[in-house]
Formats: structure tokens, C-alpha cells, sequence
């Protein structure tokens, strides 16, 4: 006598359970179950889908060789995108509230040396500590939220505690009204049976399941009503008779409200082209016209304090042909450094330096050369303390400058006389000590 065969097993569907169906031949994990930490499912700190794959980790890791199953494996057996895997995984690889980890992932390499699939370990149960026993069949089936659900009643029912709605949408970080309809889809699925106001207190009582107690189709579920007008007591207003005046079919909303439309039609509005090209005309920004010549300055006048125009007396040619911003940024630097306590005199004498120094077809931008070469403190001995010849503090002339000076003085033709007295380098500028960096002694 032959029994007769069974249905084909349905494939799985995003939150059915079609695939927890039991076939002719069942896979070795069909009646398996795994301990899932109360750490990893009843605390928050990891999402619903992270707890699914450390289910999924520990029951692979009960194989004689543990878990083996590469990423794109994993995604397999979840029913999820290898991107949504990895992203799991590394959120159960970071290291927990203790600083330890609940995965880790050991790298192998065989006896020529070739990389091996990564061995996945969960952290495991200590002494005393609580867990869920769950099937491996519902971690397969479920859809994660439902996983820790479905986790959380498995824990209830072994421990007798009971709980609330308001508890399980605590737990699932969602309202009371979620938490009902979640339990309502997981009752539907057959993998609780809820008696309704038999506990204590008027409390609902679980009895969790391993298998689905029926065959579950891929139908979709039924639209939510518990917040419309209807005669359901559960959760909707109280409202039993309909109100033609809110109900009319023939009223339409139109800015917040509702009106009946005109007969006449008179307030359509007129057609509007619609099409790519003119949407894209219209939204699409103006490109910068860039003028043909620079506009004129519109901003206010240059005005220059005493105490600046008296710094940059040996220079007063050259500021007309800078622009008002670089003028405004030439006071500004000398202004810093005269509220420093550098004194106006020294400054002065470094632009009228470096004035008689510097060629005058040479200065084609002479704000740029007043801000690069001439403002900046320096020293012609590059000593510490020495600012345009003279000591910090105490304003004593530098005796290293003024040797220097008096060996090579100014010049202002092409010719370059400055040379190094060890090598015979010939310098463009005066070389402090009569020695170029090369023959330098260091200290």
C-alpha cells in the first residue's frame, strides 16, 4: 500500500512561512533548535535581523567542522541581498556593552597556503543566564521582526511570565497596536495558538509551536480597519451607523476639505504642458553670464588711519595700484603688528630696505609683494628674537645683522657680489654670516 504523495513545498515569500511547510524528505535542521541569548534578543541593542543571523550562526555552528557558510551563503539561507547580510554581521562582529563581541569570524588557510571559507563562532550562554529556545525552522520562515516575537513568547511560556501588548511593543521598539497585529500575523501563520483573556488579570495565554500547525498560502494579509469607523470593539471607534454626509461618493477633497463638485465644471483650470522638455525648461537654472569686462568696485572707500599711512610713507606710489581689498589687508597686517609692539619705526625702515633693494620693473603686483615679501616678520640673521634688526623685548640692535649689513651692503643693479667665503657660491641675497647654508657651522 502506497501512501499517497505530498504537496510540493511553496517557496518562500517576504513574512510567509510557506517554506516551514514539511516535505517528503526532511532537511537534517527541520526539527532543530538553537538558544538565542536573552542579551541579543531582549535588550535593543540589536536589530531584529542581526538576531536572526546569530540564530542562524549557532545552529551551523553545531557541525563537526562549525559554521563554514560564506557570506553570500548566509544571504541564501536567509532569503536576504548579500549587501543586508554583511551589514549584520558586522553589527554583531562590533564588540558589545562588555566590549565582547557576539561573533567572531577565525581565518583559515590550508596546507598550501590557499585561503579557506571563514569559520563563524557566536559568543556563547554563561552560567545561569537566560535564552529562547527556538526552532531553526521559524529563524528560516519568519521574517526577523516576527523571529524576535516569536522569541520573546517562547521565553514567556518556558519562564510563565506573562505579558502584554504594551510589552512585546516595547521589546519590538513599535506601538501597542503593531505589537497586537504581529502577534495577530504570527497566530495566522501557525506558529503560536493565543487564548484570548484566560490569564491572569484578563491577560492573554501563548502556547508556541516548532511546526506550523497548517499549511500557510502567500495571500496577502487583509487591510488594517482597527482605526476606521466599524462595530469592532478591539481597537476602532464605536461608531455603528454611517454618516451620508462623510461618506458621499460624490464629494471630492480639495485643499483640506471636502466640496461637491460643480455641475458646469467651471472651475477646472486650463491644460498645462506637462511633457519632459517643458518641466526640464522650467526648473532647469539659468547659466552664469559671466560679464565682458570686470565691474567697478561699488563697495565703500579706503580709508587708512595715520599711524599705517606714516608706515607706508616709502611706498605711497605703489598703493594706487593696488586693488581696495589688498589695501584693506596691507593696513589690516601692519595694524596687527603695531598692536603686537612691534615698533613703526622698524617696519618702515623694512620697506624702505627692501624698497631700494628690489627693482622697480620688478614690482608688477605690489600688493602681493607688500603681503609676501616685505610685511611678514623676518630677520636677515634668522636668529630667534631678531625682528628687522633688532632683539625682541629690549629693541638693542642685532649685532649679526648689522655685521651682515656692513659686509655686504645694498645693491641695485643686475650684478650679484654676495658671495660665500668658504666655497665661493655666489648668493642673489646677502647670506648670513658670510656663509651659505652648506658651510654653515650647526649647533
Amino acid at each position: 500500500m502506497h501512501q499517497p504523495a505530498r504537496p510540493a513545498e511553496p517557496h518562500r515569500s517576504s513574512g510567509g512561512a510557506g517554506s516551514a511547510a514539511r516535505g517528503h524528505d526532511e532537511p537534517p535542521w527541520y526539527r532543530q533548535k538553537v538558544k538565542i541569548p536573552k542579551r541579543v534578543w531582549g535588550t535593543g541593542r540589536y536589530s531584529a535581523g542581526a538576531v536572526a543571523y546569530h540564530a542562524q550562526i549557532t545552529a551551523l555552528a553545531q557541525r563537526a567542522d562549525g559554521c563554514r557558510a560564506g557570506v553570500l551563503t548566509l544571504a541564501g539561507y536567509m532569503g536576504d541581498s548579500k549587501r543586508t547580510a554583511e551589514r549584520f554581521l558586522a553589527e554583531l562582529s562590533a564588540p558589545g556593552p562588555d566590549g565582547i563581541p557576539e561573533l567572531t569570524t577565525i581565518r583559515r588557510t590550508d596546507a598550501a597556503g590557499d585561503g579557506e571559507t571563514a569559520e563563524r563562532r557566536t559568543e556563547g550562554l554563561a552560567r545561569g543566564e537566560h535564552f529562547a529556545f527556538v526552532a531553526v525552522l521559524a529563524v528560516k520562515a519568519l521574517r526577523h521582526p516576527l523571529l524576535v516575537l516569536y522569541a520573546a513568547l517562547a521565553y514567556a511560556v518556558a519562564t510563565r511570565t506573562p505579558v502584554t501588548a504594551a510589552e512585546l511593543g516595547g521589546l519590538l521598539g513599535v506601538t501597542e497596536r503593531s505589537a497586537r497585529r504581529m502577534t495577530d500575523e504570527l497566530e495566522g501563520l501557525g506558529w503560536i495558538t493565543v487564548h484570548r483573556r484566560t490569564g491572569d488579570h484578563g491577560r492573554h495565554e501563548y502556547d508556541v509551536h516548532d511546526h506550523p500547525l497548517h499549511l500557510v498560502t502567500d495571500e496577502p494579509l487583509p487591510p488594517d480597519t482597527d482605526g476606521g469607523s466599524a462595530a469592532d470593539t478591539t481597537g476602532a471607534s464605536l461608531a455603528s451607523k454611517e454618516d451620508p454626509e462623510l461618506t458621499d461618493v460624490r464629494s471630492t477633497p480639495e485643499r483640506g476639505s471636502f466640496r461637491r463638485r460643480r455641475g458646469d465644471r467651471k472651475w477646472v483650470g486650463a491644460p498645462v504642458d506637462n511633457s519632459v522638455a517643458s518641466v526640464a525648461a522650467t526648473f532647469r537654472p539659468a547659466p552664469p553670464v559671466r560679464p565682458l569686462e570686470r565691474p567697478a568696485y561699488a563697495g565703500p572707500e579706503l580709508t587708512l588711519s595715520p599711524r599705517v599711512w606714516a608706515v607706508l610713507e616709502p611706498v605711497r606710489d605703489l598703493l594706487g595700484r593696488c586693488t581696495p581689498y589688498t589695501a584693506r589687508r596691507i593696513a589690516r597686517e601692519i595694524g596687527a603688528q603695531l598692536d603686537s609692539g612691534i615698533w613703526p619705526d622698524d617696519i618702515r625702515d623694512q620697506i624702505t630696505r627692501l624698497r631700494a633693494w628690489t627693482p622697480t620693473e620688478d614690482l608688477t603686483d605690489p600688493g602681493r609683494w607688500l603681503l609676501g615679501a616685505v610685511l611678514p616678520p623676518r630677520s636677515r640673521c634668522q636668529l630667534p628674537g631678531c625682528h628687522w634688526g633688532f632683539l625682541a623685548h629690549t629693541g638693542a640692535p642685532c649685532k649679526a645683522c648689522a655685521e651682515i649689513a656692513t659686509a655686504h651692503p645694498p645693491h641695485t643693479g643686475l650684478a650679484r657680489p654676495h658671495a660665500c667665503t668658504t666655497c665661493g657660491w655666489n648668493s642673489p641675497t646677502p647670506l648670513p654670516l658670510q656663509r651659505c647654508a652648506a658651510c654653515r657651522p650647526t649647533a
